[in-house]
């Protein structure tokens, strides 16, 4: 047997035949392991065939999915969740890909949330013992994956492969109400873990409290900031306290370079850079920075290790765009570009009546 799928499922019948159909033609096997379901869940996994085990919850997610991991066969295991989806593909794609002798580990290219651009995920991994979920809460095998990698000399290989998350449609409440109390028993076992901090802080704006949501995000800078090196995520909490801020009346001093510094590549950072420089009087120097990030095409782009909302490429920087040419009287352009805001976000109306004032400047002429 070549590839399992491994889920964890508590109530999630109204996504789950989703993304069993999604599986079922390209895995050998399929196991699921509820938590405490009360809904059909359990019914639609043996409807497509799973093996099913149940689970007692104990507010543990590496538990869990360990214990799928534990009962998985196939040589390769995918992991993945109810509310996602692996997008078509076909078996014979999926047998190259484990065709490699030289992989422990094969990346997907995983979108987080409709509209984002995706980035790459770790999803499919031998079926090794050594490998592992450690963290009650954003659990991670990634530990074990690199040590049988060192020990057996293998490679993390990238695949064709896509995976969606469709998860954060609709009310999060439930979700931001579980996951508190996980991630300050996360953060008390482990006070440096950083998106943990970063996650913490979106649960907190979730549930309205933004005051709660600026201190997490600090307390996970402060983390980054002792740290001798930054990884790429670690950029999330400088961009969620910056935009939280974006439109306040308070900014910490000097963060946007540093972060900036720290994330030169960041396109998020750069559109807040270029909100900054509108908000400064700088237009020209922001018009360059939104002409770069609109001749990015967010439909194809894909960043290694982040994901970010398209419309910073799209309707957004446009939409930016057309602001700095109206206020330099440039009329014409600037409704060529709220035009193309438009076009990139048709529900959108402030983009179709901004273009029709700066349509009207421009035929009044000087």
């Amino acid at each position: 047997m070549e590839l399992s799928a491994a889920l964890i499922v508590r109530d999630a019948e109204a996504v789950l035949a989703d993304c069993l159909r999604s599986i079922r033609d390209v895995v050998d096997e399929i196991v699921v392991v509820d938590t405490g379901s009360v809904d059909g869940s359990r019914r639609v996994a043996r409807a497509f065939g799973a093996r099913l085990f149940d689970l007692p919850w104990r507010d543990d997610f590496s538990a869990a999915r360990n214990e799928a991991l534990a009962r998985a066969t196939g040589r390769f295991i995918l992991y993945i969740d109810a509310d996602e989806r692996l997008l078509p593909t076909s078996r014979a794609t999926v047998a190259s890909v484990l065709a490699d002798p030289s992989a422990v580990c094969h990346t997907v290219l995983f979108r987080p949330q409709r509209g984002y651009t995706p980035y790459r995920e770790h999803r499919i991994f031998r079926n090794d013992p050594r490998i592992r979920f450690e963290g009650v809460i954003h659990e991670t095998m990634l530990g074990g994956i690199h040590r049988v990698a060192r020990e057996d000399g293998l490679r993390i290989v990238p695949s064709p492969l896509g995976i969606e998350h469709v998860g954060y449609e609709g009310d999060q409440q439930g979700k931001h109400r579980r996951n508190l109390p996980l991630l300050r028993r996360r953060l008390a076992d482990d006070p440096r873990h950083a998106f943990s901090w970063h996650h913490l802080g979106r649960a907190l704006l979730g549930l309205g409290d933004r005051e709660g949501a600026a201190e997490a995000w600090r307390h996970g800078i402060d983390v980054v900031r002792s740290r001798p090196d930054s990884t790429a995520a670690d950029c999330l909490l400088y961009g969620s306290l910056l935009q939280l801020e974006l439109d306040g009346a308070a900014r910490t001093p000097g963060l946007l370079d540093e972060a900036l510094d720290k994330f030169p590549g960041n396109h998020l950072l750069a559109w807040l850079r270029g909100r900054r420089l509108i908000a400064d009087g700088r237009l020209e120097e922001a018009i360059a920075v939104f002409q770069g990030l609109a001749a990015i095409d967010g439909a194809t782009f894909v960043d290694d290790a982040v994901a970010y909302d398209a419309r910073i490429f799209g309707a957004w920087s446009r939409d930016a765009l057309g602001l700095c040419c109206f206020r330099l009287g440039r009329f014409a352009e600037s409704a060529a570009h709220y035009a193309a805001a438009e076009a990139a976000a048709p529900g959108v109306i402030e983009y179709r009546a901004k273009r029709h004032l700066a349509e009207s400047r421009a035929s009044a002429g000087p």
